[in-house]
C-alpha cells in the first residue's frame, strides 16, 4: 500500500470515528468503510500505531475501540474538537426533551459523577462509575433541601426553582409514563437524558453483572468544569449541604 493510500485510510478511520463518537449517523457506505478499517485496525500494530499518532495530533483521547468504530473525545476543552453543553443543548432541542425541564437532572448526574471539586480534575480514569439509583438519590435530596429553603433565598436562580416544583410534582416511577399522556417520572427522565449523553459521547456505558454502570469522558468533564459551573455548583452546594 503506497503512503497516500495509508494516509487517506489513518484519515478516514479517525473522521468516521468522530462522527460516530459524535452520534452522527452513518450511510450504509460509511458503516462498511469503518467496518473494513476497524479490522484492520485490530489486526495491525503498525496501522494503531499511526492512528494513534494522529489522534494525538488532532488533540483526541482514545476512549474505547469497537465494532463499529474509535470513540474519541476532545483532551481538553480548548481542543477544537472538545463539545460543549451548547453543543448538547442542540442535539436536546432537536427531541422530545427540553432544555429547562431537564436542567436538574443535568445538575444531579454531574452531582453523582463529581460530588466534589477535586474531580472536577482528576484524570476520569480514576472516577467511580454512576448507576441511575444515584441520581435519583441525589434528585431526592435536592427535592427535599429545595422545598425548605426561603423563598427570598438567593442560592438557586429563580429559573431553577421553578424547575425544582416541576421535578418535585413527578413520580419517581410511573408505570403509565411510556403511554400515551401518562406523563413523565424521574427514571424516565433520567433515562432519557443518560441516553442521549450516552449517544452524544459525553459518558460510556457499560453493562457489568447485568448492571448498567455509566463512566464520564474527559469531554463531559471539561464542559462541566468550564461551561455549566454555577449552576452545578449552587445545586450541588445544596444537595451536600455545605457552606461556603
Amino acid at each position: 500500500m503506497d503512503s497516500n493510500s495509508e494516509i487517506y485510510q489513518v484519515n478516514r478511520l479517525i473522521y468516521l470515528s468522530m462522527a460516530y463518537s459524535n452520534a452522527r449517523r452513518l450511510d450504509t457506505r460509511q458503516q462498511a468503510e469503518m467496518e473494513e478499517l476497524m479490522q484492520r485496525f485490530q489486526a495491525s500494530e503498525e496501522f494503531r500505531q499511526i492512528i494513534t499518532v494522529g489522534i494525538e495530533a488532532m488533540e483526541l483521547r482514545l476512549l474505547s475501540y469497537e465494532d463499529r468504530g474509535l470513540r474519541l473525545s476532545a483532551k481538553n476543552t480548548g481542543s477544537y474538537f472538545a463539545s460543549t453543553l451548547t453543543d448538547y443543548g442542540k442535539v436536546l432541542a432537536r427531541t422530545e426533551l427540553k432544555a429547562a425541564d431537564v436542567l436538574c437532572i443535568h445538575c444531579a448526574i454531574a452531582t453523582a459523577f463529581f460530588p466534589t471539586d477535586a474531580d472536577l480534575d482528576a484524570p476520569v480514569e480514576d472516577l467511580g462509575v454512576i448507576l441511575v439509583e444515584d441520581v435519583v438519590e441525589i434528585l431526592r435530596r435536592f427535592s427535599k433541601q429545595e422545598a425548605n429553603l426561603e423563598e427570598d433565598d438567593d442560592l438557586l436562580h429563580p429559573h431553577v426553582r421553578t424547575v425544582a416544583l416541576r421535578i418535585r410534582e413527578l413520580p419517581e416511577e410511573n408505570p403509565d409514563s411510556r403511554r400515551m399522556g401518562g406523563g413523565n417520572s424521574w427514571s424516565e427522565l433520567i433515562g432519557n437524558v443518560i441516553r442521549h449523553m450516552v449517544e452524544t459521547g459525553y459518558i460510556l456505558q457499560f453493562d457489568e453483572a447485568n448492571e448498567i454502570e455509566y463512566r464520564p469522558t474527559p469531554a463531559y468533564q471539561a464542559a462541566i468544569r468550564e461551561g455549566m459551573v454555577y449552576t452545578f455548583n449552587a445545586f450541588r452546594k445544596l444537595v451536600t449541604n455545605t457552606e461556603e
